[in-house]
């Protein structure tokens, strides 16, 4: 008895060992430049392995010491000396702020929302202030077709006007001062020949321009082959209604408890604070992340596959073996942990 009892003991040490050393091999790969915040690790078969100093023996991963760290890096390792930059306290790495963003070279944080007017380097600083601004030479401005009018881009028309009431037979409410031409209120855009206002379009609605998609799509809306969807580095998501009542606004659009926006679609690799930052939900999907859970989870800073799936062409497809062996490992440690008791 006190020999079998040795043998399951000596299993059981063995089982969760080697369960704590392939949980630590989870953070998936395409290269090895990906594994370079592990003490020499490489990529070999789409995951991250590491190696004894001199014998080259296989050793269980762990992060590189603090003085070979890259700094000066969003995503570096801390402390942070870059404005608008803190350090996160799990993984000693710097990330932005809230209400900042990376810069594309991830030495700067930048502000996430940048209002028409303001200083810019990429279109989202831009568009999360105004669907329809733009970064243009550093700069957002309003796009073609509309201007600038008490904090929006609102639609112009081709209708010219002197005050308010000249501009009702196109169903418009505004004069703009400016150009002196009619245009939309904030929750209308011109149609295709920028003769009238009209109500935004929902994803899969007949269009005949971008304008009206961008309008319920947000700015990644489009009109494609007369339909309006998102474009292609977006997806649709199905998110609540949070508009606020105005009585200018398109009440059916209002009344809705929900509706579909174009999100960005997460690539592997992406920065990241938590798995939140790298979990889509396609309106295809909804029921599938349920059963399977989320494609991806937030490792190190960076969006990687979840111990469910794993990288195939850049992407983290389900695995169902590495499911179920995931599951049985822990319930077979769990019979293991059981028996030992009643051994005791």
């Amino acid at each position: 008895m006190l020999a079998m009892h040795r043998w399951i003991l000596l299993l059981l040490a063995g089982f969760l060992a080697t369960g704590r050393a392939e949980d630590l091999l989870e953070l998936s790969c395409s290269s090895d430049a990906q594994c370079a915040q592990f003490e020499r690790g490489r990529c070999v078969d789409m995951a991250c392995i590491c190696t004894a100093r001199g014998s080259g023996e296989r050793v269980p991963c762990t992060p590189l010491e603090e003085r070979l760290k890259l700094t000066n890096i969003i995503g570096g390792a801390c402390p942070c000396p870059m404005p608008n930059a803190i350090c996160h306290t799990r993984w000693q790495q710097c990330h932005c702020s809230e209400g900042h963003v990376s810069s594309d070279d991830r030495r700067r944080c930048l502000p996430a929302v940048v209002p028409v007017g303001g200083s810019c380097e990429f279109q989202q600083q831009c568009q999360r202030a105004d669907r329809f601004s733009s970064c243009i030479g550093n700069q957002c401005l309003c796009l073609n077709q509309f201007e600038f009018h008490e904090g929006r881009c609102l639609s112009v028309l081709q209708s010219s006007c002197l005050e308010d009431k000249d501009c009702g037979s196109c169903g418009a409410s505004i004069c703009l001062t400016k150009t002196k031409r009619c245009g939309c209120s904030k929750n209308f855009v011109h149609n295709h020949n920028m003769t009238k206002c009209i109500k935004g379009s929902a994803y899969g609605d007949t269009c005949e321009h971008s304008s009206p998609c961008k309008l319920n799509l947000g700015a990644d809306g489009r009109c494609l082959d007369h339909l309006c969807v998102c474009r292609s580095t977006h997806y649709p998501k199905r998110v609540a209604n949070e508009v606020a009542k105005d009585e200018n606004d398109d009440l059916d659009a209002v009344n809705n408890l929900e509706r579909i926006t174009c999100a960005p679609i997460v690539p592997f690799g992406a920065l990241c604070r938590n798995d939140s930052e790298c979990r889509m939900q396609p309106m295809d999907q909804e029921n599938a992340t349920a059963s399977i859970g989320h494609p991806m989870v937030c490792n190190w800073g960076e969006c990687s596959c979840s111990k469910t799936h794993r990288l195939e062409d850049n992407k983290c497809v389900f695995v169902e073996n590495s499911a179920t062996n995931y599951q049985l490992r822990g319930f077979v440690a769990f019979l293991c942990i059981q028996f030992t008791m009643i051994l005791y």
